[in-house]
């Protein structure tokens, strides 16, 4: 007997320390250069969880550490190699096998199962050392990791039970095919990895049964037996309460939409549930790898020719086995969970959860995958190197042109966005691009229907061609974007040399401003995308190098004392432009007019409760005494309501819930209007989220100019037909009522002849017949005045003021009300004429000829002035990287695949050398 057991020690010594030497060399010569420095310098950028980088450290450090202690274990004989393998480097490589490469966003469960097998080891190491030297060492702590890992390991052997018919037959077959003495290490490894389970059932019931007949002795073996009993109904009880998925609430909470304000109420205070289990659906393929419900009746129906009946039997116990990893849905849970967290929170998902879902991007052992959605959240992927400010005065308005140099940090093409505004009276006049420092603005602008424009730009990014695009998404807002940034490995070629120095792009873009009294305005950022820059970028304005800013511009540059003066710019047909300064005492509040007070009660308006207080004590106050005011309640998914008594409204009463965009607080104005008239409707809201809105068109033109005063700050942007309804309506945008209130009251006149077409940062707009005495418009001058004209311009084409526009005579039988398309060619005529960016005409960049083809075929088209709300750079989760991870049995055959081609590439080589 002594004979057997010392053999089979020397057979699993052979095991021990081949199955050893084949992971330190799949670790080693695999993992660590492939996926590991990768993994560690996304580790000093911080783009991984400390407990993915904890889990690679293991996958590195555990069969290195069991290698050097199986060295001394042979030696003292203290802890025999099976113990070693079976009680500590088998399950810890457990643990970091499934961590790293089968598990990604950690639930609650999958890390209580995790810590339970880390816990178990530690006690089943800390027994196998101190238990010879000191029995009376042996505690209670110690049977309880044992017990709970006896446990895990018959799951564990119950789960690898599946695979034993379909692995004998498939791997069997290899064997038999490609059998050399070379590949004998590789078939002990093999086996070695399916044994893991099965083996540390066996060293954990000897374990077990040992230290329970030790502290049996000590404590009595029936109390001994209890505990372990509670020990592990306790775990078993924690184990199944963190199966319950929260999802499933989440979505049985808003299968109803609540229809009073108690119901709203209700569900708000359950938000933390509902948040919690819309993310869990929504993050359901990087959090539950398992997705499919097929794979084992499928594996054993084709590989084995069960028939169906049996292999269906295989896979209900299959699936009941792996219930604790496999999503209770299905994966239309995604797309599901992304619009009922918009519609309950009224804020994208990606948004709002950003660090969670940064997370479950990060953790994975593959670093592209992960980059493919993490950048695209972080947004730090083109360093800007330079930046140029230049301001060229012209008495009281200016000439502004930014051109920025971008350094590409990544590996790929990349995007870079900017979403700013400036103020409303600003004209942009130009974009241009460049590769090449030897040659500025290399690539012009084209000015072309904001539909076809970002079409053509769309489908060019598609095919990695050199485009960009500038947009007005709203009065004040626009939308920058530039593509490709080169790659990170692409150099510069230069005479026809490729020289050292990075591929760059270079852009330009220029805007004429009038001046304020804080000087000259610059673009106030509301969003930039992958665009970062630090204190080494190189900051010059007017040729003067100042220093390092974590701003992306200056709020203002200084301007000298220049009076504001009166300027007047000549239109084709004859009438004239007129812009006169207005003082600021000028300005007045209106007296007896008629408002639609609109207040958006989504959810994401509770977070500005008391702006909205403070907005309505302030119409009470200086507005209602002199003015009749009703007061129009959104509501989220259900009726709108009207209250005619404005003082009695408490806003601190309002239920602020799930999501009404823009357009439909407007739709739901006129739905509940009736016949009333209003002077002015006034849309009291917050800055939304612009990739919300939809691109369905509003029911009919408003019946009063529209005002969207924004608390906390302008809007990214408008969908078309929201911009459409403020351009229209001679409407206009805001973050203060007080600001709306003195334009409405402030309607100065020049007089017969004269039409006011604005009143915006400090001047008068007219258009009238004749000449006037004001200093003639400098060349330059005329695209600030034609951005006031063409903004007004939709308002005078359904008018009989104007006879005759831009060309176009309208005879005495001709009907002076333009088709909508004719009409909007008409702004677009007077954009291209003056040069400048408006809310329907865009510019782009073009690099090739066969780009100008496409855009001019674009514009012919009917749809050339339709234009998508877009936001490509939220990233969706791909379950794709989830249900490409290789089930267990595959990892295996991969292994054993990837080793044993290795080894005939070996064995070839030292055939090579001896021949």
């Amino acid at each position: 007997m002594e004979l057997c057991n010392i053999v089979l020690r020397e057979i699993f010594a052979v095991f021990f320390w081949v199955f050893n030497g084949m992971l330190l060399l799949i670790v080693y010569v695999g993992v660590l250069p492939f996926m590991g420095f990768s993994l560690l310098g996304d580790a000093l950028a911080r783009q991984v969880p400390l407990n993915f980088l904890v889990t690679f450290f293991g996958l590195v450090s555990v069969p290195t550490t069991c290698s050097i202690l199986g060295t001394k274990a042979k030696r003292r004989q203290e802890i025999t190699l099976f113990q070693l393998f079976y009680g500590i480097e088998a399950p810890l490589l457990i643990v970091c096998i499934a961590r790293f490469f089968w598990l990604r966003d950690l639930t609650v469960a999958s890390t209580f199962l995790l810590l339970t097998i880390v816990f178990g080891t530690i006690a089943t190491a800390h027994w196998l050392l101190s238990r010879r030297d000191n029995p009376m060492a042996v505690n209670l702590w110690h049977l309880a990791g044992q017990t709970l890992m006896l446990a895990i390991a018959v799951y564990l052997t119950a789960l690898a039970a599946f695979y034993v018919l379909p692995s004998l037959t498939v791997v069997g077959l290899l064997i038999m095919l490609l059998y050399t003495v070379i590949l004998m290490p590789v078939a002990i490894f093999a086996l070695g990895l399916f044994t893991l389970p099965f083996g540390m059932v066996r060293m954990y019931l000897r374990s077990r049964s040992e230290t329970l007949k030790q502290l049996g002795t000590r404590y009595g073996e029936w109390r001994v037996r209890a505990f372990t009993n509670v020990i592990f109904a306790g775990w078993l009880l924690t184990f199944l309460l963190l199966q319950q998925q929260p999802q499933v609430v989440a979505f049985d909470l808003l299968s109803n939409p609540p229809q009073t304000d108690a119901q709203r109420q209700e569900l708000l205070q359950k938000s933390n549930t509902i948040r919690t289990g819309l993310l869990n659906a929504y993050l359901s393929p990087y959090r539950y790898p398992r997705l499919e419900n097929t794979a084992m009746r499928d594996l054993y129906q084709h590989t084995l020719h069960f028939p169906p009946i049996a292999a269906q039997i295989v896979q209900d116990w299959f699936n009941f086995l792996t219930a604790p990893f496999t999503y209770q849905g299905t994966p239309a849970d995604v797309d599901k969970a992304a619009q009922l967290y918009a519609q309950f929170f009224d804020a994208p998902i990606l948004r709002k959860e950003n660090p969670a879902i940064q997370k479950a991007l990060q953790s994975t052992f593959d670093r592209s995958g992960a980059k493919a959605g993490l950048d695209n959240i972080n947004q730090k992927r083109v360093w800007l190197e330079q930046q140029n400010i230049t301001v060229t005065p012209h008495g009281d308005w200016a000439d502004v042109e930014i051109s920025e140099v971008y350094q590409n940090k990544t590996n790929l093409p990349e995007e870079i966005l900017y979403y700013f505004s400036l103020p409303e009276s600003a004209a942009i006049t130009g974009v241009w691009l460049s590769d090449d420092a030897k040659t500025p603005k290399k690539y012009p602008f084209v000015i072309s229907p904001r539909g076809a424009a970002q079409q053509v730009y769309n489908n060019q990014v598609v095919r990695n061609v050199d485009p960009a695009l500038l947009e007005q998404v709203g009065q004040k807002q626009y939308r920058l974007r530039a593509f490709p940034v080169p790659p990170k490995g692409q150099t510069v070629l230069a005479d026809g040399i490729w020289t050292d120095q990075p591929a760059k792009m270079y852009l330009w873009f220029s805007y004429k401003v009038l001046k304020q009294e804080a000087g000259w305005r610059l673009p106030e950022l509301r969003e930039q995308r992958n665009i970062f820059w630090t204190k080494a970028t190189k900051r010059v304005i007017n040729g003067k190098t100042v220093s390092g800013s974590n701003q992306w511009l200056p709020a203002t540059l200084p301007a000298d004392k220049t009076p504001a003066t009166a300027h007047q710019m000549t239109l084709p047909w004859g009438a004239h432009v007129l812009a006169t300064p207005f003082a600021k005492n000028d300005y007045q509040l209106p007296q007896g007019k008629r408002f639609a007070v609109i207040l958006d009660s989504s959810y994401s308006m509770k977070a500005h409760r008391q702006q909205v207080t403070d907005t309505f004590r302030w119409l009470k106050d200086n507005i209602l005494k002199q003015n009749i005011a009703d007061l129009y309640l959104t509501k989220a998914e259900t009726k709108p309501q009207r209250l005619d008594n404005f003082d009695s409204f408490d806003p601190q009463n309002v239920v602020f819930y799930g999501m009404v965009q823009p357009k439909d607080m407007l739709a739901q104005f006129q739905q509940v209007r009736g016949n009333k008239n209003y002077d002015a409707i006034v849309v009291i809201t917050d800055p939304g989220s612009y990739e919300l809105n939809s691109d369905r068109n509003l029911p009919g033109a408003m019946p009063a100019p529209v005002w969207f005063v924004h608390l906390g700050g302008l809007a990214f942007g408008y969908d078309d037909a929201t911009l459409k309804a403020i351009q229209d309506s001679d409407g206009g945008v805001a973050t203060e009522v007080q600001t709306v209130m003195q334009r409405i009251g402030t309607q100065p006149s020049r007089g017969i002849g004269t039409s006011f077409l604005n009143l915006v940062d400090g001047y008068a707009w007219y258009l009238t017949k004749d000449a006037v005495n004001a200093k003639a418009a400098q060349e330059g001058f005329g695209a600030l005045a034609a951005r006031q004209w063409t903004t007004h311009l939709s308002r005078y084409l359904q008018t009989k003021e104007i006879k005759e526009l831009d060309g176009i005579h309208p005879g005495p039988n001709q009907s002076p009300y333009l088709h909508e398309i004719k009409k909007l060619d008409a702004i677009h005529a007077a954009a291209k004429q003056y040069g400048i960016v408006t809310p329907y005409s865009s510019m782009i960049v073009l690099v090739t000829d066969q780009q100008r083809q496409e855009l001019k075929y674009a514009e012919q088209q009917g749809d050339r002035f339709d234009r998508e709300v877009e936001d490509q750079q939220l990233p969706q989760p791909n379950s794709n990287i989830i249900s490409g991870v290789p089930e267990p049995a595959e990892w295996l055959l991969l292994i054993v695949g990837a080793v044993a081609l290795w080894g005939v590439y070996q064995y070839q080589q030292d055939l090579r050398i001896l021949n």
